[in-house]
């Protein structure tokens, strides 16, 4: 029963107990249908969100591969371009001779291209996945392999550089050259295993090339010696020295001085006696003084510095 307090009517309302038990019930099942139809919703909608977001972290995905793949083939490119430069060949030209040119796209990288024109990249599945991670991986480790490649080539030339003779030892006039002479000692033929180059007493004798001193004391009929060790098969001789600068076991630079020009053993005159051993044999050292056979000191210092 409703009182009102006002001028309003009161008004009595009647239920059975059976209709508030009816009430009851239906009551409680609607909330747990209305429950159940929002949790079930919020279950769909997360699920969808979480599709979408799934693909588009796939889609991210797979273009990363791409650039990937794309870099790769960058770094490739500049890798060709350095070994021409440096005149290297990969190691796969070496065994088999010549390069072949053959290719083409695997099965799943047409299946992934595909799919990319369809626009649905967020449609590729593991094992195209895996396959192309797996080429990235290869092409990677052979990038890494022919870097480490090019940076030991680049470490032998220029050891190699470092230790070839190269200019002349001293400032003066050739004046007996390599090969087949008549002994100017014992009026004799005979072989002349290196060249002579004349000049006043004291004239500096320079290093031709990085190396270590092997020898740096007199030795019969070369007189004051100094033999430098350069490595790479190169070994240099510079004889009848009025006076020895350098110690066993020195290291010395190209231009470096290592003794003063004189007449020391067997010599008619001051002058030095230049020797270049490569491998154990005598080789004709005019092939590394440059060009001309008279310099002073200015011209060779210029060519030392070159």
């Amino acid at each position: 029963m409703l009182i009102p307090h006002y001028s309003l009517r009161s008004f009595q309302l009647q239920f059975s107990l059976s209709f508030i038990f009816f009430m009851v019930f239906f009551w409680t099942g609607l909330t747990s249908w209305a429950t159940w139809a929002v949790v079930s919703n919020v279950d769909y909608w997360s699920m969808k969100v979480n599709h979408e977001v799934m693909k588009m972290k796939l889609n991210y995905f797979v273009l990363e591969l791409k650039k990937s793949r794309q870099i790769l083939e960058q770094v490739k490119e500049a890798d060709i371009q350095l070994r021409h430069l440096l005149g290297m060949k990969s190691k796969k030209f070496i065994i088999e001779e010549e390069e072949k040119g053959r290719g083409g796209p695997e099965p799943f990288e047409r299946s992934i291209l595909e799919k990319e024109l369809s626009k649905r990249l967020w449609d590729i599945n593991e094992e195209e996945i895996r396959l192309e991670s797996g080429i990235i991986l290869k092409e990677s480790q052979k990038r890494l392999d022919s870097y480490k490649e090019i940076v030991e080539s680049i470490a032998y030339q220029r050891g190699l550089y470092r230790s070839t003779p190269r200019g002349w030892p001293a400032a003066g006039r050739i004046t007996s050259r390599f090969g087949d002479r008549v002994s100017p000692l014992s009026g004799e033929e005979q072989f002349h295993t290196g060249i002579d180059i004349a000049n006043t007493r004291g004239t500096p004798i320079l290093a031709t090339a990085e190396g270590i001193v092997r020898l740096a004391d007199w030795e019969g009929g070369y007189g004051r010696l100094v033999v430098i060790d350069h490595g790479f098969g190169y070994v240099t001789y510079y004889g009848h020295n009025s006076e020895i600068c350098v110690g066993v076991g020195q290291k010395v630079k190209r231009g470096q001085v290592i003794a003063y020009m004189g007449s020391s053993g067997s010599s008619t005159g001051d002058h030095t006696h230049y020797e270049v051993i490569l491998n154990g044999r005598c080789i004709n050292p005019a092939k590394y003084l440059g060009a001309g056979s008279l310099v002073d000191d200015m011209s060779l210092a210029r060519r030392l510095e070159q």
